[in-house]
């Protein structure tokens, strides 16, 4: 089980194509479910990935919820404060991946 959340989690990581939110300071009390429930206030929530530490057997304070739509994202981001069990979420738009090889121009790619 959790090895396919880690897979979810790093599949909403790789794609910038969709709406996708980060979120950080999770509390580690909360669950995927819940972190999910408060987030679908927003809009509908397409996924939502909470990597967990094998050895620990919690989350590691982060989490990637995927929307159906920017417009839906835009309305979370919006928000001034999520606060789930006390705490203050972090939450900001999913930036792009930049790979090593896509830090150069295509005249340096010519070499």
């Amino acid at each position: 089980m959790a090895a396919s959340a880690v897979r979810g989690a790093v599949a909403l990581w790789a794609n910038t194509d969709q709406p996708v939110a980060f979120v950080r300071k999770i509390p580690w009390t909360t669950t995927s479910s819940e972190l999910r429930e408060h987030l679908a206030q927003f809009g509908q929530v397409h996924k939502c990935a909470v990597p967990f530490d094998k050895e620990t057997g919690f989350h590691r304070s982060m989490g990637w919820i995927q929307f159906s739509s920017s417009e839906e994202l835009q309305n979370a981001l919006q928000q001034d404060s999520h606060v789930i069990d006390g705490v203050k979420l972090h939450v900001q738009a999913q930036r792009p991946k930049i790979l090593p090889g896509d830090q150069t121009s295509d005249k340096e790619k010519d070499f």
